[in-house]
């Protein structure tokens, strides 16, 4: 007997998963509908509450007809924690937090990838294809490994280093699309149709995977359901699994009642919350999604349809939270909980607290009768390590110093922990000095008090105004965040005895001849000068610095990693550029540079990086 089959979710006509596994001839989603009276028949009641957690206990509720298939690297069985500290300081006594991150490759995805990569054994795949923002794409790559699929990849172009890493490692055969997600789906369904590759991705299996989490949260709750669930939304498909897994475990009477299901947004791609104020249940899609929460960036959400149907009815509601409520919730999260999660991942804690502002919403969360407060669980569908750059547009880079207990001393006499995290994302845009003022010792002394409560002393005080002095003379105003990295740059310890100097230098570049460049440096009172070409510019400058100095006494060394960030997509924005370097005996030293120029950051990291390198050969 076939216990389940799939069905249009829309017209409820039945789909031959051989034919289609993915939507129906209209490209409506696809939902799996089961025989619950068979289900119900087989069941051990006594062993499913008995037994340890974890996902492949559930497997009397996924569309698997062979379990000699089943591919499984430990998903589920995530922990369930009670968040003491926030929800004390919230008055909420009994909000969780369910960690996804904690899945084999660190996010919610595995659960339904278990799944899928079953079913592509099952009818004999020879290859499989995927589109991802990045989370799908590592989980996806992994299972494939393990099954000895190969594995084709499709993501955006930019996407977070840190899920990139993971897949390629799987073995993933992976092309960067110049374009969004939903370029990708598009890309990845018509790869799949001309190659006969089985294609992974937000459709009905997945969401079959997915439902696990809801049934872990009602063993975890004792078996009760909680009031509200709070979940990330992107395409749609994990929410839409768990409201699935809590109306099945309510249809087997393990639960009396269904929680009310919110799902939060981005306000850069927010196409269902978009909908659902305007009362709406079809999505208008998002064309450019902007939003620091790459993982949730899809502009068509292809499960929205099962989504509206929770909110339905769960009395359930959509939100949607802007990127500095994002990144203030996953520092909260940190800094209070002590759980690092990527930032889609930080959305259920921003709509708690929106929700918590908001006086029709806020009923959700507060009990009227005075008695427990409802039990609120939020989904935190990733790791922090998923997207660490995010994580940089928050804090500030550390101070650097020189290994004796001097630089402790100066580290806690200055305070210089408290240059801390950046504000919000439109305040580090605010111009503190704009190209005409004078940056004297006394107005940068002002500044930093007033910006960072940092009192510093004379001398750092005139790194401050030098530094500042190059972006006057680059003709750009300075805003918080730029002056922010003029003060990190300043509190990263200098070299004590500066040895040499860039004084000036020239650089002719031009579409198809090799860069030239000419440079004045300065020891002590001499001034020495060079030419030469080079790669590039900044590769031209270096060997018309290194020609200038023959007669002086240098150690033999190489550049080991540079690296330039960029603070902003602006065309004038500040720019930090780190270089290592190594001489013959070992020694390593670090320089920095910042400035709105990219060459002017690169020959000031180099500057400070060969200064500092010279003292350390001479002390070896």
């Amino acid at each position: 007997m076939d216990f389940y089959h799939l069905q249009s979710f829309t017209t409820k006509k039945r789909v031959d998963e051989k034919a289609s596994y993915t939507q129906d001839e209209n490209g409506n989603p696809l939902d799996v509908v089961y025989d619950y009276n068979y289900i119900k028949a087989r069941l051990n009641f006594y062993d499913l509450r008995h037994t340890p957690i974890s996902h492949l206990k559930y497997m009397d509720f996924f569309p698997i007809r062979d379990r000699s298939k089943i591919i499984t690297k430990g998903e589920g069985a995530t922990p369930l924690y009670r968040l003491e500290a926030l929800g004390k300081e919230l008055g909420l006594s009994r909000l969780y937090i369910k960690n996804e991150g904690m899945n084999p490759t660190g996010v919610f995805k595995d659960r339904g990838t278990c799944v899928e990569i079953t079913k592509a054994r099952e009818i004999g795949a020879k290859a499989v294809c995927v589109a991802s923002t990045g989370n799908m794409a590592a989980s996806v790559s992994a299972y494939a490994a393990q099954a000895g699929l190969p594995c084709y990849v499709l993501v955006p172009e930019g996407t977070p280093v840190g899920k990139l890493a993971q897949t390629l490692v799987y073995g993933a055969r992976v092309l960067q699309i110049r374009g969004h997600y939903d370029d990708c789906v598009r890309l990845a369904r018509e790869m799949a149709e001309k190659y006969g590759y089985h294609l992974c991705g937000d459709y009905a299996f997945r969401r079959e995977g997915q439902k696990s989490a809801a049934y872990e949260i009602i063993e975890q709750l004792g078996w009760q359901s909680p009031d509200v669930l709070i979940c990330p939304v992107g395409f749609g498909t994990n929410l839409a699994g768990i409201y699935k897994g809590f109306v099945e475990f309510q249809k087997l009477g393990f639960i009396d009642r269904l929680p009310v299901i919110v799902g939060v947004q981005a306000s850069g791609c927010s196409p269902i919350a978009d909908a659902y104020q305007r009362g709406k249940r079809v999505c208008v899609p998002i064309e450019r999604p902007d939003t620091i929460a790459g993982a949730v960036a899809v502009g068509n959400p292809g499960d929205a349809p099962f989504l509206f149907e929770a909110f339905s009815k769960t009395r359930g509601f959509a939100l949607k939270c802007d990127d500095d409520e994002i990144l203030e919730a996953q520092a909260i999260l940190g800094r209070k909980e002590s759980i690092f999660v990527e930032p889609s991942s930080a959305l259920p804690l921003a709509g708690v607290f929106q929700m918590m502002k908001d006086k029709e919403k806020r009923r959700f969360l507060i009990s009227k009768s005075g008695s427990d407060s409802p039990k609120i669980v939020l989904i935190a569908t990733g790791n922090g390590l998923k997207d660490p750059r995010a994580v940089l547009k928050k804090y500030a880079t550390p101070p650097s110093a020189d290994p004796n207990m001097s630089e402790i001393d100066r580290f806690l006499r200055f305070k210089l922990y408290k240059l801390g995290t950046s504000p919000k994302i439109r305040e580090r845009e605010r111009i503190v000095v704009e190209t005409g003022d004078d940056m004297n010792l006394k107005r940068a002394d002002e500044l930093i008090r007033r910006e960072f409560g940092l009192t510093l002393p004379r001398t750092y005080l005139e790194d401050v105004r030098k530094l500042a002095q190059i972006f006057k003379q680059k003709g750009k105003p300075i805003s918080r965040i730029d002056f922010q990295r003029i003060i990190e740059d300043t509190l990263k310890e200098r070299a004590k005895r500066k040895v040499l100097e860039f004084k000036d230098f020239k650089v002719e570049t031009s579409l198809n001849a090799r860069p030239s460049a000419r440079v004045s440096v300065r020891q002590g009172l001499r001034t020495y000068e060079g030419c030469s070409e080079g790669v590039g510019p900044f590769d031209a400058i270096i060997n018309a610095f290194k020609k200038a100095i023959p007669s002086m006494h240098s150690p033999s060394f190489e550049l080991t990693d540079y690296i330039v960030e960029i603070d902003s997509a602006k065309t004038d924005a500040t720019v930090k550029a780190t270089i290592t370097m190594r001489d013959e005996l070992g020694n390593k030293v670090i320089g920095t540079g910042t400035s709105p120029d990219i060459i002017v950051a690169s020959v000031l990291a180099y500057e400070e990086g060969y200064n500092l390198l010279l003292n350390s050969h001479e002390n070896s």
